[in-house]
């Protein structure tokens, strides 16, 4: 797995590597050939990112602000370019080149190992093989195409500039590749994401939490219809995910996760056997301690504005998860809700010393209930939706009441003191779904502190982004701004690829 992170460089002109020859020789793994159903399998662990955007994505949105300099703060270059929306050609943990070259390095061995089992003689026994790859090829270009192009919209997706849909196996070092459209590049995803469904096999896995199943996929898809606003699709998916007790499904915060202190928190949040998560993923990165003390993070004006006292009305947002609010060393500039730890692997023998990774997950069911409830209000049933906000509120409020259900009287009533944000997606939005889906992102919002969906909605429905300076001035990311494409990496944009406008 770390042969191929290191090594194999799809689309990057980062460095050159010596003896070529020799390394297009070898087996893609290094370890083993692939020349059976366990063999591939095996290669298919480095078909999953082994990076994480949360770090930058989080930044650019709207839930942190700067908490200036001092004790404990700790100023990190990735972590400002991506406050300020900057274009970095940085390499390090936690940016955009990072996660790009993690993807088509997962890509990469996804693609090895479709190539693999088109060369296998008794090809009906890698069925539950292809399936990953294709899922997991789907999910990457997925995630690329997202930070690094215009939002979908069926209007210009046509023409807007896409990334690399690559799905042929390496053979030379640096292959030229162009561009796809961002529609090409749905298109390929879908086509890849309807053929798992029906090749995948989760009795394949031994940890199926670490791997696409099923279910995961499902999650996928609902999410990647959302984008889309294809409603009726997102519903589909979702209703596969949630079953007939939503509730159920998600993390006990009324319950179990209630009690817990900071170490079993962070212990729970990302157990493979916590029923929320689908999937999850181990990442390099320095966001688990980074949350904390970066500069560019959750200050406490944030942590108030996300979890303090309300002046919403009835709907004010009383979740349990803002009572787990912490703050290290005693400090307010170091608020953070435990959920994913810093974890070292060991580098050289020292237990001390090594590369910076957290688990993270990559679905969940709170994030699918979210995508049901606004395909729900965008499709006028908001009798499903106001079910699925009650079914979420049973399990995270602190005041909740079966008999006193959360309204749309009450939600108007908490956008009328409080205004929603504009937002233009490219869909119509009526009065009425306004208030759904601005209640809807607000949740959202808070139930994913930390974990960088955030950008993601604001961008879907381009929402204006203002964050705050430690002065009290402001910096803005308008509606349409070029900057909401990352701008491709510079040593991309050096072997031919055309970079995003500015």
């Amino acid at each position: 797995m770390k042969n191929i992170k290191n090594k194999v460089l799809v689309l990057m002109g980062i460095a050159l590597l010596s003896s070529c020859n020799d390394f297009l020789d070898e087996t893609p793994d290094n370890r083993t050939r692939l020349d059976s159903p366990e063999a591939v399998s095996e290669l298919l662990v480095s078909s999953y990112p082994e990076a994480g955007c949360l770090a930058f994505t989080e930044v650019m949105s709207d839930n942190v602000a700067d908490k200036g300099i001092g004790g404990y703060i700790a100023e990190y270059q990735a972590n400002e370019d991506a406050f300020f929306w900057k274009d970095s050609g940085a390499e390090d943990y936690d940016t955009p080149v990072f996660y790009w070259n993690a993807c088509y390095t997962a890509i990469a061995a996804a693609n090895e190992a479709l190539n693999a089992i088109e060369l296998a003689s008794d090809k009906e026994n890698y069925t539950a093989q292809k399936g990953e790859a294709l899922a997991t090829r789907a999910y990457s270009h997925f995630m690329l195409v997202n930070l690094f192009a215009k939002h979908y919209n069926p209007e210009t997706a046509k023409t807007d500039l896409g990334v690399p849909f690559v799905e042929k196996s390496e053979k030379v070092v640096f292959e030229q590749y162009e561009r796809a459209t961002v529609q090409e590049v749905y298109d390929n995803i879908e086509r890849d994401i309807n053929l798992a469904f029906e090749l995948i096999k989760d009795e394949a896995y031994s940890v199926p939490k670490y791997h696409m199943t099923k279910t995961a996929l499902h999650a996928f898809a609902s999410r990647f219809y959302l984008y889309k606003g294809e409603w009726d699709k997102v519903i589909e998916h979702s209703n596969y995910v949630l079953g007939a007790n939503a509730a159920s499904k998600l993390r006990d915060w009324t319950g179990k996760y209630m009690t817990y202190e900071a170490m079993e928190l962070w212990a729970q949040y990302t157990k493979s056997e916590e029923q929320a998560n689908l999937m999850l993923n181990r990442q390099y990165t320095n966001w688990g301690g980074g949350l904390v003390v970066f500069r560019y993070s959750l200050a406490s004006s944030k942590a108030t504005e996300l979890f303090g006292e309300s002046d919403a009305g009835e709907a004010n947002f009383d979740l349990i998860i803002g009572s787990k609010l912490l703050y290290a060393a005693g400090e307010l500039q170091l608020g953070f809700i435990p959920k994913f730890q810093n974890r070292t692997e060991s580098h050289g023998g020292n237990a001390d010393i090594g590369y910076p990774n957290s688990i993270v997950p990559i679905f969940t069911a709170e994030e699918v209930l979210f995508n049901r409830a606004e395909a729900y209000a965008m499709t006028t049933d908001y009798t499903s939706a106001l079910s699925d906000l009650d079914a979420y509120y049973s399990k995270r409020s602190q005041t909740y009441n079966p008999d006193n259900k959360i309204d749309l009287n009450q939600i108007k009533a908490a956008y009328e003191m409080v205004a929603a944000p504009d937002m233009a997606p490219f869909y119509a939005v009526n009065a009425d779904q306004k208030f759904y889906v601005s209640y809807l992102l607000d949740l959202r919002r808070r139930e994913f502190v930390h974990e960088g969906l955030r950008w993601f909605d604001l961008k879907r429905y381009n929402i204006e982004v203002v964050h705050t300076l430690v002065d009290g001035s402001t910096v803005t990311l308008p509606k349409d701004d070029l900057r909401r494409a990352i701008q491709i990496p510079a040593q991309a944009v050096a072997i031919g690829l055309q970079a995003n406008p500015r």
